[in-house]
């Protein structure tokens, strides 16, 4: 645990997983430009199940971070995992997408399948087997733009080297978090205008300016 003026860094736990997913319900089902775009959630009570649990499915492995503020109220999270960097036939993204029930969804897992293609990590780092993916990272709006993000990212990283994993992934709907990826040092190794990604001739979401490219950054923690 480590104390920041006004915050708190500590790893999420197995009591922390309501608030927290309280928290994401309340800014990224709603904010996120993807989920934003297909309207996914019209409000926090609004379920998505596909997306609750692909939020919850990372929490306790030991790699996810919340912030508290001086009450013990969780004002931000960053939600972590360890992923292969290819996955198995009958587990890739285009399958899921597939199988997938909720058309809203869908779209979304289509275009993150376009991005796995796209990246082929395996064929960019083929002496990796895994690393560990940046799923999702939210702060309250009260308490944005006080470097909370940063340094979730940096515990991220440590945890990550402690582990003896040397790549961390961090994708981004958003050109904002495409800016501050940058920021931290992070390589962007793949990138698409969502207007060219398209089904059947048409873009399958194009978020609202100035969310324009699809990206997936990488930052080798070691050699």
């Amino acid at each position: 645990m480590s104390e920041l003026p006004g915050y708190t860094v500590a790893p999420i736990q197995e009591d922390d997983v309501d608030e927290v997913m309280t928290l994401l319900k309340r800014t990224f089902f709603l904010d996120e430009p993807l989920n934003h775009a297909v309207g996914l959630c019209k409000s926090e009570t609004d379920p998505c199940p596909e997306l609750e649990d692909y939020c919850s499915h990372s929490l306790l492995e030991g790699l996810s971070f919340k912030a508290i503020d001086s009450e013990g109220k969780i004002v931000g999270v960053i939600v972590n995992g360890v992923c292969p960097l290819k996955e198995e036939d009958g587990n890739d993204l285009l399958t899921q997408a597939r199988n997938c029930q909720n058309p809203k969804f869908q779209r979304i897992l289509y275009i993150l399948s376009r991005r796995e293609e796209g990246a082929r990590l395996w064929e960019r780092f083929p002496e990796d087997d895994k690393l560990v993916e940046i799923k999702v990272a939210a702060t309250i709006p009260q308490w944005r733009r006080r470097g909370i993000m940063n340094v979730l990212v940096k515990e991220t990283e440590e945890a990550t080297k402690q582990r003896g994993i040397r790549l961390v992934r961090l994708d981004t709907s958003s050109a904002y978090s495409a800016m501050s990826a940058e920021r931290l040092g992070y390589t962007c190794v793949y990138t698409a205008p969502y207007k060219d990604i398209k089904m059947d001739g048409q873009p399958l979401i194009v978020p609202e300016p100035p969310h324009e490219h699809d990206c997936v950054y990488i930052k080798k923690l070691f050699d």
